[in-house]
């Protein structure tokens, strides 16, 4: 019998798919769609190890700006795992365009996403 669904689990998926759309229209201008993209996809394959749920994820992301797959598997989850994985993701996506782009200008473009709701999420992203 599959575990029941958890509703915090459910949040924590829209409020990551909400916070990845953020991040793939506020990057995508300045980096390029396909950019933006690919490092979605390096930080998938970079936090798959620890978050398992993230492994069919980067086996099956394709289309750029594609993140229904993203909430599907995190709100399988139950809440602790779900925000874990989502914060590594994002922890890793910070770690790749701070390396990226360098220090200042990578807070800079991530300090552009920051939303009121989700002010935890966002700081978790900068490295």
């Amino acid at each position: 019998m599959p575990p029941a669904q958890d509703d915090s689990a459910e949040r924590i998926a829209f409020d990551a798919v909400s916070t990845w759309r953020r991040i793939d229209d506020a990057l995508s201008p300045i980096l390029g769609q396909r950019a933006v993209s690919m490092l979605y996809k390096r930080s998938l394959y970079l936090t798959r190890s620890k978050h398992p749920c993230l492994t069919a994820l980067y086996e099956v992301t394709r289309a750029q700006g594609e993140f229904a797959p993203l909430q599907t598997a995190l709100s399988s989850q139950s809440s602790v795992d779900a925000a874990a994985a989502s914060t590594s993701l994002l922890q890793a996506f910070g770690e790749l365009l701070t390396h990226l782009l360098g220090q200042s200008l990578g807070e800079q473009l991530l300090q552009s996403i920051h939303h009121p709701s989700d002010a935890k999420t966002v700081q978790d992203i900068q490295p």
